[in-house]
């Protein structure tokens, strides 16, 4: 009783109120309402996050629908398994890491990496890659001017 007394002086409130509280706590994934007055007016509330939850799920199914529509066999982390065949899907899962830079990405996040190296890391990537595009455009050029009878 000690404890109620204190409890009820420092919070400001009846212990009734406390009791509705805690109750309310406990009955949050019921969905009921401790404090309701039964006058009808939980019903409304109840409807109402029913229609929310209901257009959630409309909205989750749409999007899900859109991506099996899309004609990509892969969805998420999942490669199905044609035939029976698990070494062909353990290739396709390496082929997609690998075009993804899952791999890379995962040993650059072993160890932090200062914003100085950072920084130069990114620059010799893309000159790198410059390069590359610009030996491929030569390339292709020479292989044109080859064809051409030059």
């Amino acid at each position: 009783m000690f404890g109620l007394n204190i409890l009820r002086q420092l919070s400001g409130r009846t212990l009734a109120t406390t009791a509705n509280a805690c109750a309310g706590r406990r009955l949050m994934s019921t969905g009921r309402n401790p404090l309701s007055t039964g006058d009808g007016s939980e019903a409304s509330s109840l409807q109402s996050e029913n229609a929310a939850s209901e257009n959630r799920m409309q909205f989750a199914n749409s999007l899900t629908s859109m991506i099996h529509n899309m004609g990509s066999s892969v969805i998420g982390r999942a490669v199905p398994v044609t035939n029976g065949n698990p070494a062909s899907a353990y290739g396709r899962l390496n082929r997609i890491l690998t075009e993804n830079n899952i791999r890379r990405e995962l040993f650059l996040r072993k160890r932090y990496e200062k914003p100085k190296y950072k920084r130069q890391r990114l620059r010799r990537e893309s000159h790198a890659r410059l390069f590359k595009e610009e030996v491929r455009r030569k390339v292709h050029l020479v292989m044109n001017m080859r064809n051409w009878g030059m």
